[in-house]
């Protein structure tokens, strides 16, 4: 336990100086923010350059969301997986992993302590990305209807532990940055087209975040997100145990 205390601290105080928190805060904040106003403004703008173009209805506070939900499922959650796509690569070129596994850190430790840093260092920033967003939406339109927004939230907060997951698998069986987000990427996209089968679709994880809006907009209940939701967190366990699996039995 102290191994992984102690592992934890080594990970939050290296993503700190490598400013890797800072660039995924500064994703998530910038594209939270800029939903709301493109939302909102995308239309005066359009009218502005095209003389012609007019809008056939105003811009509703929904219209954030969905810029929200685009902005994060898509370039949110990749610059997650590029920027924590190189956690085990690193260790693995530095050697620093044989030198503090000999001296009696479990690889299981290892493998727990950089989930969790990345884990809260996603939390951190998805959540301030979302009051950002709450927040805007909120003021810039003056009737709102923002019913089980947090609920379509925390969904496509639970899809990002799943994408983490796998993406550690990818990091224990793959050396090189590049394949690891490749590994990632493709496993997702299976996920996406396992998506389209319609008797496992309405259990499938994608479910999370490609329904967020129509929670939002009672196009969906709650009930719709329970499973997906559920499986979504045993797949995001299976994969951080395989993950340990794979890593107990790698040579560093």
């Amino acid at each position: 336990m102290n191994g992984y205390t102690a592992f934890v601290k080594k990970e939050f105080m290296e993503n700190m100086k490598n400013h890797r928190f800072l660039i995924l805060f500064a994703v998530f904040l910038i594209f939270s923010i800029m939903s709301a106003f493109l939302a909102k403004f995308t239309p005066e703008i359009l009218s502005a350059l095209t003389a012609d173009m007019k809008m056939t209805s105003e811009p509703v506070a929904l219209d954030a969301w969905k810029q929200f939900y685009k902005n994060i499922s898509g370039v949110g959650f990749s610059a997650f997986i590029i920027l924590f796509g190189s956690c085990m690569s690193n260790e693995y070129s530095k050697g620093t992993l044989i030198l503090m596994v000999t001296k009696g850190l479990s690889r299981k430790a290892v493998i727990l302590a950089k989930y969790t840093a990345a884990t809260v260092l996603m939390t951190i920033s998805y959540w301030s990305g979302y009051a950002a967003t709450y927040g805007y939406t909120v003021f810039l339109w003056n009737d709102t209807n923002l019913s089980n927004a947090a609920l379509a939230a925390v969904s496509l907060w639970i899809a990002g532990f799943l994408y983490l997951s796998i993406l550690m698998i990818g990091c224990v069986i793959f050396r090189q940055t590049f394949t690891s987000i490749l590994f990632t990427g493709g496993i997702v996209a299976l996920i996406s087209l396992l998506g389209m089968i319609e008797p496992i679709a309405k259990f499938n994880p994608i479910i999370l975040t490609s329904k967020n809006v129509d929670l939002i907009s009672g196009k969906a209940i709650p009930a719709e997100f329970m499973i997906p939701a559920f499986i979504s967190v045993i797949l995001s366990l299976l994969g951080l145990l395989i993950a340990i699996r794979l890593f107990n039995k790698k040579q560093l």
